[in-house]
C-alpha cells in the first residue's frame, strides 16, 4: 500500500464526500448510496458495508451510528468525519459493552492508528461475515492492551532486578510494583488534567530534573507521593514547587508495608528515564474504560494482574483474567437473582429492575429500599473485575430508578456503592493494590470536577479490600468443625462497623488514629472467639479421652469407635492451630483474616451476592499440608473412595462451598467454576451438597477463547473450560 498516498487521503478526508476515496485505497470497493440518519454508505466489501457521517465530535457521532447499526444486526464499519480526526467504530451485535474506537488524526497519524487503519483492508477471499469479525478484532482493545502491558511488564522485571536483595522476592516485587501503579494511575489523572493543567506534566516533570542533574525519584517521586497527593494544599511545605496537584489521599500515596521492609526503594534516573520513553510515552491514556481502541484505559488493568505475576506463581494459584462481556452476564444474573430471593421482590420485579424497565413509583421505591441494604463480596478479588463489574451495574440500575440528578450524581452513587456495597478479599497483596487502583479510577473517571483545588479526595479502602485467605482462619475453622460459636457481642460488631465506615472519608492524622482503634478491636475480638473456640475444643477432646478410658460392666476398657477416634485426631490438629494463632496475637495485630474479626457485622447476617472467578488449581499442585486441610475443613473437597490425584477436587470447589457459607439465605453466589465440576467424580460431594443447599438460577458456558485457562504444557492439570454459574441460597 502507498503509504504517502494513503496520508495525503487522510488529511483531505475531511467529510463523507471524500472517505470513498480513502477507502479505495485501503482494497475496498467505492459506493455513494445515502444511508439513514445522513449517512451514507461510502464503500462496500462482500456484504460488508462501510457507513459513514460526519460529525463535529467524531467519536460520539461513530459510536453512535455504530449503536444504530447494531440495532439492525448489520455487517458494517461505522465511521465519524471531524475537523481534525477520524473515528472508526464497529456495531456490538447482540454483545454489551462499550463499543471501541480506532481514533486517527487526519495529520500526523501515529505509526500505531496507522498500522490499525491498514489492518481494517479486506482479504482476498474473505466473505462478509469472516470480515466483520476481522475489523472487529482490528478495532478490539485488546490490540493496545497488549502492547503496553508487554512493556509494562518488562520495566517491572528490570526495577525488581534494581533493588538490593533484602527483603522478601515478592516483597521487592510488590515494592516495585506500587512504584510502578503510581506512576501509572497519575498518567490517568494527567489525562483527566488534573495535574497542573497540563498534559506533559510528568514528562516535562523527568525532563527538568535531569537537566538539572538532580535525582528524579528522590527529590521529585517522593515529595509529589508522600508531599503533595496525600497532604491537603495547607500541609504542605512551601519548599515543593510542583504545580496545582489535587490532594488525592488514598491508601496509594502512603508507603505501604512491602516498601518498609525492603527498606528505601529508590530507582536511578536512567530506569525512569527508560521507563518513561519505553512505555508510559509511547501511549496516550484516558480515564473511561475504553474510549479509545489506541489509549490506554483502565479496564485494560485487568491484564496486569496476568502479566505482572509470574508464571509458577499464576498457575500455582490459577489466577486468570475475566472478560468484561463474562463479568456483566454474571453480575445481571446475580443481582436479578438476590432480588428475587434475598429481597423477596419476585422474579418479575427483579428483572424489570435490572433491565431498567421499571414504570410503577412503588417497584421503584423498594428496589432502592433493596439495593441500599445490598452487600456484594468477592472472596477472590483479583484485580477487582467482578466488583468493578457490580459498582457499575449497581450504579446505572440507580440512575434507572429515580429521578433525574445533576451531573454529579454518578460520581456520588459510585462513592456510596463503593463504602456501603461493596467488599473483597484475596489472598495476594498485589492483587488488592491492583483492585484499589481500578476502583479509584472508577471515581476519578466519573469526576466532573475541573477545578484541581476542589477535587474531592480519594476514599480510603482498607475496611473494604483485604488482604488475607478466604478459605482458611481458626474462627471459621472452628465452626466447621461443629464446636458451639461464641455469642457476638452486638456492640462490638457495631463498633468495628462504624470505625471502618469513618476510616473511609478519614485523612491524616485522623486516619492513623481510627486505624490504631480499629486493630485493638479487631484483636481483642479475635482473642475472645479463639479462646472461646479453642475451650470448646479442650472440652470436647476431654469428653473423648474419659470415653476411651473408661470401662462397662464386665471391666472391659469401651475404647472408641473409628469415628471418635478420627474426631479425636481433628481436634488435636485443630486446638493446636488455635493455640498458634493466640500466640501470633500476643504483638497486638491480627495476622490472619477473618470475617468474624474483620467484618463480624457483615458475617452475621451474611453477604447479599457473593460473586467472582475462583482459582482453579487442581489436587497435585496443591501442597500436601494444603490438601490436608482442605480435607478436614471443606465437606465437599475430601476424596471419593476411589484413590489418586483425579479424585480429588480442585480448589474452586472449596470456594464454592464458603461462598454459600458467606452468602445470607436467598442471596446468591455467582462464580466461575470449571465446566468438569458438571460431571467428574471429584465433585459428586459438591453435586449433592447444591442439591441440598442451593438452586441454580444461572448458567452459562464460558467459550474455550474467553477462558484462557487453556491445558498447555507449562499449565499441565488446568482446567480448561468454564461454566459461569449463579446459585440461590436455601
Amino acid at each position: 500500500m502507498d503509504r504517502t498516498a494513503l496520508l495525503q487521503a487522510l488529511v483531505r478526508t475531511d467529510s463523507v464526500r471524500h472517505a470513498g476515496r480513502l477507502f479505495s485505497l485501503l482494497g475496498y470497493q467505492p459506493d455513494d448510496a445515502p444511508a439513514e440518519d445522513g449517512a451514507h454508505v461510502v464503500a462496500r466489501w462482500s456484504g460488508f458495508q462501510v457507513i459513514a457521517s460526519d460529525g463535529a465530535v467524531p467519536h460520539d457521532a461513530a459510536r453512535a451510528l455504530a449503536k444504530r447499526l447494531a440495532a439492525g444486526a448489520r455487517p458494517a464499519l461505522a465511521v465519524a468525519c471531524g475537523p481534525s480526526d477520524l473515528a472508526f467504530a464497529t456495531p456490538r451485535i447482540g454483545a454489551p459493552g462499550i463499543t471501541p474506537l480506532l481514533i486517527v488524526p487526519r495529520a500526523e497519524p501515529s505509526a500505531l492508528a496507522l498500522q490499525l487503519l491498514c489492518e481494517l483492508s479486506p482479504r482476498r477471499g474473505d466473505t462478509g461475515l469472516a470480515h466483520a469479525l476481522r475489523v472487529a478484532a482490528v478495532l478490539s482493545t485488546e490490540r493496545a492492551g497488549e502492547g503496553f502491558f508487554r512493556l509494562f511488564h518488562a520495566a517491572l522485571e528490570r526495577m525488581v532486578t534494581s533493588l538490593p536483595r533484602q527483603g522478601s522476592a515478592s516483597d521487592r516485587r510488590t515494592a516495585a510494583l506500587i512504584a510502578l501503579t503510581r506512576v501509572l494511575f497519575l498518567y490517568f489523572v494527567q489525562a483527566k488534567g488534573w495535574l497542573d493543567n497540563r498534559p506533559d506534566y510528568l514528562r516535562s516533570l523527568l525532563d527538568d530534573t535531569l537537566a538539572r542533574h538532580r535525582d528524579f525519584h528522590r527529590d521529585v517521586l517522593d515529595p509529589l507521593f508522600f508531599g503533595t497527593l496525600n497532604r491537603p494544599p495547607v500541609e504542605r511545605s512551601r519548599r515543593l514547587r510542583l504545580g496545582r496537584i489535587p490532594y488525592l489521599n488514598g491508601g496509594l500515596f502512603e508507603p505501604h508495608p512491602a516498601e518498609r521492609r525492603v527498606g528505601p526503594v529508590r530507582f536511578p534516573n536512567d530506569l525512569w528515564r527508560d521507563t518513561f520513553d519505553g512505555v508510559f510515552e509511547r501511549f496516550r491514556f484516558c480515564v473511561r474504560e475504553a474510549d479509545e481502541v489506541t489509549a490506554i484505559a483502565p479496564d485494560m488493568l485487568g491484564r496486569v494482574f496476568e502479566r505482572v505475576m509470574a508464571d509458577g506463581e499464576r498457575h500455582a494459584s490459577g489466577t486468570y483474567y475475566t472478560p468484561e462481556s463474562v463479568v456483566r452476564q454474571m453480575v445481571d444474573a446475580a443481582l436479578e437473582s438476590a432480588l428475587a430471593g434475598a429481597c423477596g421482590l419476585g422474579p418479575d420485579a427483579a428483572h424489570r429492575i435490572v433491565t431498567g424497565t421499571v414504570t410503577q413509583q412503588a417497584e421503584a421505591r423498594a428496589a432502592r429500599a433493596a439495593l441500599r441494604k445490598f452487600r456484594v463480596l468477592d472472596p477472590a478479588v483479583g484485580s477487582g473485575a467482578f466488583l468493578l463489574g457490580a459498582l457499575q451495574r449497581l450504579t446505572e440500575i440507580h440512575l434507572g430508578l429515580g429521578p433525574p440528578g445533576d451531573a454529579a450524581t454518578p460520581c456520588r452513587l459510585r462513592r456510596e456503592i463503593l463504602q456501603n456495597s461493596l467488599f473483597g478479599v484475596d489472598l495476594s497483596p498485589i492483587a488488592v493494590r491492583l483492585a484499589e487502583l481500578r476502583l479509584w479510577l472508577a471515581l476519578v473517571a466519573d469526576d466532573p470536577t475541573t477545578d484541581i483545588q476542589t477535587v474531592t479526595p480519594l476514599p480510603n479502602l482498607d475496611g473494604i479490600l483485604r488482604q488475607g485467605d478466604t478459605l482458611f482462619d481458626p474462627v471459621s475453622a472452628a465452626r466447621a468443625l461443629g464446636t458451639p460459636a461464641a455469642r457476638l457481642p452486638r456492640d462490638v460488631a457495631g463498633t468495628i462497623a462504624e470505625i471502618r465506615a469513618a476510616m473511609y472519608q478519614a485523612r491524616g492524622r485522623d486516619r492513623t488514629r481510627l486505624a490504631r482503634t480499629l486493630q485493638a478491636v479487631e484483636r481483642d475480638l479475635a482473642d475472645r472467639l479463639i479462646a472461646h473456640a479453642r475451650n470448646a475444643a479442650e472440652r470436647e477432646a476431654s469428653e473423648l479421652i474419659a470415653l476411651a478410658a473408661g470401662r462397662d460392666l464386665f471391666g472391659t476398657r469401651s475404647g472408641l469407635t473409628p469415628v471418635q477416634r478420627q474426631r479425636y485426631r481433628r481436634l488435636r490438629r485443630h486446638r493446636a492451630e488455635l493455640r498458634r494463632a493466640q500466640r501470633a496475637l500476643q504483638d497486638g495485630t491480627v495476622p490472619f483474616f477473618s470475617f468474624d474479626v474483620h467484618l463480624p457485622d457483615l458475617a452475621r447476617s451474611g453477604f447479599t451476592i457473593v460473586l467472582g472467578n475462583p482459582p482453579w488449581v487442581r489436587a497435585e499442585r496443591l501442597p500436601p499440608a494444603t490438601r490436608r486441610a482442605l480435607a478436614a475443613r471443606f465437606r465437599w473437597w475430601r476424596p471419593s473412595g476411589s484413590t489418586g490425584y483425579r479424585h480429588l477436587p480442585d480448589i474452586s470447589v472449596a470456594f464454592l462451598e464458603r461462598s454459600l457459607e458467606l452468602a445470607r439465605p436467598g442471596g446468591a453466589v455467582a462464580l466461575l467454576v470449571p465446566s468438569k465440576l458438571a460431571s467428574a467424580g471429584y465433585g459428586e460431594a459438591a453435586r449433592a451438597g447444591l442439591v441440598r443447599e442451593a438452586t441454580v438460577t444461572y448458567l452459562h458456558r464460558v467459550p474455550d477463547r474467553h477462558g484462557a485457562r487453556i491445558t498447555t504444557p507449562q499449565n499441565k492439570g488446568m482446567v480448561g473450560s468454564g461454566t459461569g454459574a449463579v446459585l440461590r441460597r436455601r
